[in-house]
């Protein structure tokens, strides 16, 4: 369950979706063998998980959230010069806006 706003600096607790920005991410991941050998056939199903992040109203009005698959979870300022914001689409992030039924 979500309980706080993500940003680190922040801490906001959450009391209802009306406030903030919801967003939520499809994870998929795998292990990798340790030995690269050819010979040795990759036998396990990838694993899904969707994982969601709150930032509360007022860090949602500067920041968003962008998942990248080797750094994480990262907290981008929102500039529309920002290369990060402008391609939050490609990256695969998903941002649900909670308070547009």
């Amino acid at each position: 369950m979500i309980a706080y706003c993500v940003n680190p600096n922040c801490g906001a607790q959450l009391h209802s979706f009306v406030e903030g920005r919801l967003f939520q991410f499809e994870v998929v991941s795998i292990s990798v063998s340790a030995t690269d050998e050819a010979s040795a056939p990759f036998d396990e199903e990838p694993k899904t998980q969707t994982a969601q992040f709150w930032l509360c109203g007022r860090c949602a009005a500067s920041m968003s959230l962008v998942l990248e698959p080797m750094n994480g979870l990262r907290i981008v300022p929102l500039a529309s010069d920002s290369p990060e914001v402008k391609g939050l689409a490609k990256e695969g992030a998903h941002r649900l806006d909670t308070n547009h039924c």
